[in-house]
């Protein structure tokens, strides 16, 4: 069993150097831990999906993003545990989508996704940011 969990957050103006800082400390931390999923950010909002051992992601959610005060306004999507992560057959390691390419890649990999409704989910949620990478 894997846990899931998805959220946004808004950002405070932040610079670009800052967001491709944050990108890269996520990268390494989440692909050394094991962690699958996605990191985005367009219009000052993240958009983030974390898979994999809920000892690990629960904490790293909770007491590390939750608290990070470069988040605000953190909505949770989807916080549960999963029979498997919707991210394993995409890539092993966590990903980073800086462009409208790799949006378009993650987009036909969450259609092709047809029998999960967490992929058809993410599908919408990824709507908006077609217009801003």
């Amino acid at each position: 069993m894997i846990h899931t969990i998805c959220y946004t957050s808004k950002t405070n103006n932040l610079t670009k150097e800052e967001v491709e800082a944050i990108f890269a400390k996520t990268y390494t931390n989440n692909s050394l831990q094991n962690i699958t999923g996605i990191l985005l950010h367009g219009m000052d909002d993240f958009f983030q999906v974390l898979e994999g051992p809920a000892e690990v992601i629960v904490p790293l959610y909770e007491d590390v993003i939750c608290n990070d005060k470069r988040h605000t306004d953190i909505f949770t999507i989807i916080d549960k545990p999963k029979p498997k992560a919707l991210f394993a057959d995409y890539s092993s390691t966590f990903n980073i989508v800086r462009n409208t390419s790799q949006l378009e890649n993650l987009k036909s990999y969450l259609r092709a996704n047809k029998e999960s409704t967490t992929a058809e989910k993410m599908q919408r949620l990824l709507e908006p940011f077609l217009i801003v990478l």
